[in-house]
């Protein structure tokens, strides 16, 4: 497939490993049936709820006392393997890394919140998403919030996304709700058959479920970024999707997603 300026294409890979942390980002990530491979595979659980730590509270999160957890970060010391996931470290406002292995995750993550029961800990039986496991936002729909709010320091990092693609039209991306796009691999024909082989070369594939409603998370402040209610409120003047930004949705093939795939409909004749 030929690429012009106005291909989609894959800007910025984040990955997550700990729920509620602020990301990596990455020029390519492996994608399987749960998502990118380690994406919000660990979170910070109270033992004594059960609950999993977030910027809201609800029946499964909790904001924790003190200061964000967004404040911190974490990253995955090698590149998950096919079989198992290495655990991550968590990165504290002083830059320094801490690991899950060890322990010292834990006790950094209790007294930043100063709860002693805290632990990083890895999913189990339930999985941490919220909405779904891949989220994708357009550059175009990220200006569209830019424009509206001037003066208020908009990053792409306010949203969380695993994917930015790059867009010409707001909102874009909403239009591939119900709908199967395939990210890099091979040609696409008139007749809607595929021109790749099977692996990563046909490229990966992505079923778009829903747009995705927003919570008080893309609001607070992280590294440089301010707090911003002004956020929330612009989302909630929406007539079409209020207090909704960006899509989520669930791998239908799994393989290889890189920095400067072509995003495009996986079959031209779907309605």
């Amino acid at each position: 497939m030929s690429i012009n300026a106005l291909t989609p294409v894959v800007e910025e890979i984040w990955r997550y490993p700990v729920k509620s942390l602020r990301g990596e980002r990455l020029t390519e990530a492996r994608l399987d049936r749960r998502g990118l491979l380690g994406d919000r595979l660990w979170a910070v659980r109270d033992p004594d709820s059960g609950k999993l730590g977030s910027g809201k509270n609800s029946t499964r999160f909790r904001r924790f006392p003190g200061p964000p957890l967004l404040e911190l970060a974490s990253r995955y010391p090698v590149e998950p393997g096919p079989d198992e996931v290495e655990p991550p470290f968590v990165v504290g406002r002083d830059g320094r890394e801490y690991s899950v292995l060890d322990g010292s995750a834990d006790l950094l993550v209790q007294r930043h919140t100063g709860l002693r029961t805290l632990r990083v800990t890895r999913e189990s039986d339930v999985d941490h998403f919220d909405d779904g496991p891949v989220s994708l936002l357009g550059t175009a729909t990220l200006r569209w919030v830019e424009e509206n709010l001037p003066g208020t320091p908009i990053d792409r990092r306010r949203f969380r996304p695993n994917l930015l693609v790059r867009t010409t039209e707001p909102f874009a991306e909403e239009a591939w709700v119900g709908r199967r796009i395939r990210i890099g691999g091979g040609d696409i024909s008139s007749d809607g058959s595929d021109s790749s082989s099977d692996g990563d070369s046909a490229g990966v594939e992505l079923t778009v479920d829903m747009v995705l409603p927003r919570c008080v998370m893309v609001t607070m402040a992280q590294a440089d970024l301010p707090d911003a209610p002004e956020v929330l409120k612009l989302l909630g003047t929406r007539a079409d999707q209020p207090v909704k930004l960006a899509v989520v949705g669930h791998p239908s093939r799994p393989g290889t997603i890189r920095v400067g795939d072509a995003v495009r409909l996986a079959d031209p004749r779907e309605v």
